[in-house]
């Protein structure tokens, strides 16, 4: 099943994506998903993302969003953009390898959730546009707990993919592993340092101030799990999905993003 059928998005979309473990790889493969159904695409963040390399898109913009509102004109020929607000220190311009996307280690700062929800509302039945929005940071680690603040989820999301990567399962619950080790021990009320079990990643994600925290009413709640080793599902995947499915998510898959073939196992 391709990615978008079993992620349940449709071109039009704006899409949240949120937690840890391949964000900006999801981000990448959607949007080169998208372009290839014939839809136009923005990839965007209410955080901070690294800037993706020259030619990554057909479009980067950075600075306000209303002087990108003229690229909207069903006339523009650009197919997938990314739009930034401002470049953050210094850029540089070497390569970033581990974003799963195509970048350079210079970081561009986003949009407020209204910013995007008004790029939303600008687009046309006529030629929609998708929005990819990347609401959440994890600092390149597989599992987190959101803080205060996040995630930054814009209100007129249509689907929120919940991100957890598998590969922490049997890692120690520490700070090579996870964003914010306190607040993930609380939550799942597993003592830091103990091993990462199934059911310690179930109580995260399930969790109403952990995975499903801040995601809009009407959203679809969709857990992306995700790793490494595109061969086959974790042992423990099913098991993890039919979990999620059954404490407050929609759909639940096992991908692995940068393979060629992402989607391992579907809802």
């Amino acid at each position: 099943m391709d990615l978008l059928t079993t992620l349940a998005i449709r071109p039009g979309d704006c899409v949240a994506v949120v937690g840890a473990g391949g964000k900006t790889a999801l981000c990448w493969r959607l949007s080169q998903a998208l372009v290839t159904h014939s839809a136009r695409v923005i990839f965007t963040t209410t955080t901070k993302i690294w800037q993706p390399a020259s030619g990554a898109f057909d479009l980067l913009h950075i600075g306000p969003m209303a002087d990108f509102a003229p690229a909207l004109d069903a006339s523009a020929t650009w197919r997938a953009a990314c739009l930034a607000s401002e470049i953050e220190g210094t850029p540089d311009p070497t390569p970033a390898r581990e974003a799963g996307m195509p970048t350079i280690q210079t970081k561009l700062i986003g949009f407020a959730p209204d910013a995007i929800c008004e790029l939303k509302a600008a687009t046309t039945r006529e030629r929609p546009v998708s929005i990819l929005v990347e609401a959440d940071g994890a600092r390149n680690l597989r599992i987190k707990a959101p803080g205060d603040g996040e995630p930054v989820i814009p209100p007129c999301a249509d689907v929120v993919c919940v991100l957890a990567n598998l590969d922490a399962i049997g890692q120690p619950l520490d700070a090579r592993v996870a964003h914010r080790v306190e607040h993930i021990a609380q939550l799942t009320q597993t003592p830091a340092g103990s091993i990462i079990t199934p059911a310690l990643v179930i109580a995260l994600l399930a969790h109403p101030i952990g995975g499903l925290k801040g995601i809009p009413p009407g959203a679809a709640r969709v857990a992306v799990l995700t790793q490494r080793d595109g061969r086959a599902p974790h042992p423990a995947a099913s098991q993890i999905m039919a979990a999620l499915r059954a404490r407050g998510f929609d759909r639940a898959a096992t991908i692995t993003p940068r393979a060629p073939q992402p989607v391992l196992l579907p809802n």
